[in-house]
């Protein structure tokens, strides 16, 4: 349909796949990014209209037929995730801030533990594994330790991934191993988060044979000092995994010269988005909002329900029942 005098609208199908293509912009200009670093650009690309197909649908057939050479991400309209997403992954961030803060407490509290990197790498694995196992829906954790604030990359990258009941644990430091970008600690390195919040340690030194100081400063972290990432499809072995996940980071700290904190690493949990309510028809800031066509004038309203299964991301239509006399 044209109007007197103006150009054609556009109808409500096209108007759709404008929104959606701005969903999958890409994150950044630049050289293509890594294959950890979750971003799509569904222009005249296979990858990003897969996933674009599997947003709109969930249905992963399409996703199982096309190869990929990178993760993709939503571009939602909000920086930040829903409350009810949150809520639901509560757990998460917590462990992840208990993890950050034992980091804390181990780097401050023996200025020598950078040095002896090899002699406790075991306490490092350890907590590596726990935060793979520690959440149903943890797919993988990764603790990145940097040897020097300038160094180029992490001293020390180990990985653990949960799958089928099993914590498979890799140390993936050396440059050919390493299966995850480090972008993500250098994110955190250069992101102000809130304030750190400072405490005062003492030591009963007639009970404890060390450490031999009786009162030290302390630096440690809270909930907020959590980094969410926008939910993305990974890129593994050429192939998408049909679940959306978000990774969760927090970075960790020693202690300057001056007792003033210094970023010595970080570590990282990705979560499936497995059992969390999502309202495709929303038009607000959520992260899956405006992601499914839904009617408003219609007789059908969408049917409140929770996805079980990792591709059950639509929101299917049925019909509404009402008091009301034909």
């Amino acid at each position: 349909m044209t109007p007197p005098g103006g150009p054609p609208l556009w109808g409500a199908p096209a108007a759709l796949l404008l929104l959606l293509l701005l969903l999958l912009l890409p994150l950044r200009a630049g050289a293509p990014p890594p294959p950890d670093d979750p971003t799509a650009d569904p222009r005249g690309d296979p990858e990003g209209s897969a996933a674009l197909s599997f947003l709109r649908t969930g249905d992963a057939r399409r996703l199982a037929l096309t190869n990929c050479s990178r993760s993709a991400a939503l571009r939602p309209p909000g920086p930040d995730p829903p409350p009810a997403l949150r809520a639901a992954l509560r757990a998460a961030p917590e462990a992840l801030t208990q993890a950050a803060n034992f980091l804390n407490m181990l780097l401050q509290g023996n200025d020598l533990r950078e040095a002896s990197v090899a002699e406790d790498v075991e306490w490092y694995q350890a907590l590596t594994r726990s935060l793979a196992g520690g959440h149903p829906w943890a797919r993988r954790s990764l603790l990145a330790l940097d040897a020097h604030p300038a160094a180029p990359s992490p001293r020390l990258v180990l990985q653990a991934t949960a799958a089928d009941g099993e914590i498979h644990l890799r140390d993936v430091s050396a440059p050919g191993n390493r299966s995850s970008d480090g972008e993500w600690v250098a994110e955190l390195r250069e992101r102000r988060g809130p304030p750190l919040r400072k405490r005062v340690l003492s030591n009963d030194l007639r009970s404890m044979e060390t450490p031999k100081w009786r009162r030290g400063d302390g630096y440690v972290a809270g909930p907020g000092h959590v980094r969410w990432s926008q939910p993305f499809l990974e890129c593994r072995d050429g192939k998408f995994v049909p679940v959306w996940a978000v990774a969760l980071s927090a970075a960790f700290y020693g202690l300057k010269p001056d007792l003033s904190p210094e970023f010595k690493g970080a570590v990282r949990v990705d979560i499936e988005l497995r059992d969390v309510g999502i309202d495709q028809c929303d038009s607000g800031t959520g992260w899956f909002a405006g992601t499914h066509r839904c009617d408003l004038n219609s007789t059908q309203v969408p049917t409140p329900r929770r996805s079980q299964h990792p591709t059950d991301l639509s929101t299917p239509l049925t019909p509404a029942f009402s008091n009301a006399r034909p």
